[in-house]
């Protein structure tokens, strides 16, 4: 009995002591400050490198200068948190208009404290659609949200005023919000710590359907603990991904149609594959002409992009006689470095049916190029969302990497410019790749894995 009694209090002691152990730890990373000087230093330094580096600022935001400017003016006090100032930090990023930004990593000393489970922060996933927060998973202790809850606020912050503040630390292209969304959906926990703000409660005002306002209460959670929620309530599931890695293409052929998906040019995987642009397009080109096939539904949703040839090695295979004089695409360096690539000439396998293109937010980078040169060259019908990289050109390419010396936060700056020939099939400014039929998913499509997109394609190639 003496040893129970023991054992009890031994766990009772341990228990404090780890609480005490994380508020301290929550104190240190609260409280950091920085001095002003040292702040306006490193916000000055930032925007003098972007300038130096992004050769394509001018172009797609030509009030960067003064804005920025602004913001480190706005510096009054006499310290600054560290999340008011990397919050800071983003929008000076974001004010390039240009999304190949990268901000910081998990190792430095803003972000570090989520991987090493030192920082407590909201225990919920959320699908962002029609600018509204639904909840998606709750691995919080609580469990009281179900899937599918429309948030209305946290903490008196309305979903409204909680996204335009995330969308205006969130480098995109242009006036594209699709992508920046996306991005939200998908980090929205940890977004919510760095930019919003650092809490242990967060309550709830959210709708269930057919039910009036709900309030909850939820308790903040280091990852550790949320991983240990997640399994226990979901088992080996995993949130939001694949449970194995997706083939680098895969090509399906049906009766009257083929589907070409591709879901990423990401150089890891085209190592891992060891797959070679041309000789790929060569194989699945020929297949299709040797089927017979008319209609091709490309699909590119979440494909960030990655290697630029799994663009561009695939005009030979879709041009119809256009304009040889045109060039593919220029690039510009941030020293002024200008190289133009030619327009290449047509494949004896160059597929001449009709070309359907499914897109969405995160159809980025190369995958949107991709998207892009399917509309110019083949008149491709573009179903979906806008996709995430400006029409026009964009920039990205190596990146420049820039320390701030203050905090040591590692910032990358894109340095090459990358753009096309004027065109006449979509004349925008700052827009990407525009849908010629829009798809907008209610969340119970989500939910039960209802894919409009090929409902629309298909229901196109059925017309014909």
């Amino acid at each position: 009995m003496l040893r129970k009694t023991r054992n009890i209090m031994d766990k009772k002691i341990k228990t404090v002591i780890i609480t005490l152990f994380t508020l301290l730890v929550q104190i240190s990373v609260f409280g950091q400050r920085i001095a002003k000087d040292q702040a306006v230093e490193d916000l000055t330094i930032l925007r003098d490198n972007i300038q130096q580096y992004n050769p394509a600022l001018e172009q797609y935001n030509l009030k960067f200068d003064s804005l920025s400017m602004e913001i480190i003016q706005s510096l009054q006090k006499d310290s600054i948190s560290i999340f008011d100032y990397f919050s800071l930090v983003s929008e000076i990023c974001a004010l390039s208009n240009e999304g190949h930004f990268t901000l910081g990593d998990w190792q430095d000393s803003i972000h570090k404290c989520i991987p090493e489970s030192k920082c407590p922060y909201l225990p919920v996933s959320v699908k962002l659609i029609s600018n509204q927060l639904y909840v998606w998973e709750d691995y919080s202790n609580e469990k009281s949200l179900n899937r599918g809850d429309k948030i209305i606020s946290i903490n008196g912050k309305t979903t409204d005023d909680i996204i335009k503040e995330l969308q205006k630390v969130t480098p995109s292209d242009g006036d594209i919000l699709t992508f920046s969304n996306k991005n939200i959906e998908a980090g929205f926990p940890w977004l919510y710590y760095f930019y919003i703000e650092q809490t242990n409660t967060f309550h709830f005002e959210y709708m269930r359907q057919n039910e009036d306002v709900k309030k909850a209460d939820i308790q903040a959670l280091l990852k550790l603990e949320q991983i240990s929620n997640f399994k226990k309530y979901y088992g080996n599931e995993v949130n939001g991904q694949e449970t194995e890695l997706n083939a680098f293409y895969e090509l399906q052929l049906k009766e009257q149609y083929a589907v070409l998906k591709l879901p990423s040019f990401d150089y890891r995987q085209v190592n891992q594959y060891k797959v070679k642009s041309k000789k790929m397009y060569n194989s699945i080109f020929k297949e299709l002409i040797d089927n017979r096939v008319n209609h091709l539904v490309v699909d590119l949703r979440n494909n960030t992009g990655g290697r630029n040839e799994f663009a561009d090695d695939m005009i030979p295979f879709i041009l119809k006689p256009i304009n040889t004089d045109l060039f593919l695409k220029k690039t510009i360096s941030w020293e002024g470095k200008e190289r133009t690539y030619e327009m290449p000439k047509a494949s004896k396998y160059a597929f001449q049916g009709t070309v359907y293109v499914l897109v969405n937010g995160k159809t980025y980078s190369a995958g949107s190029s991709l998207a892009r040169f399917l509309k110019e060259y083949v008149d491709a019908i573009i179903i979906g969302e806008e996709t995430g990289t400006r029409y026009e050109g964009f920039s990205a390419g190596s990146i420049q990497s820039v320390v701030l010396p203050n905090t040591k936060l590692r910032i990358g700056i894109p340095r090459y410019h990358i753009f096309y020939p004027e065109s006449e099939i979509q004349n925008t400014l700052n827009r990407g790749v525009l849908p010629d039929y829009e798809i907008v998913y209610s969340f119970e499509e989500i939910a039960n894995e209802i894919d409009l997109h090929l409902e629309k394609a298909l229901s196109l190639i059925k017309t014909k």
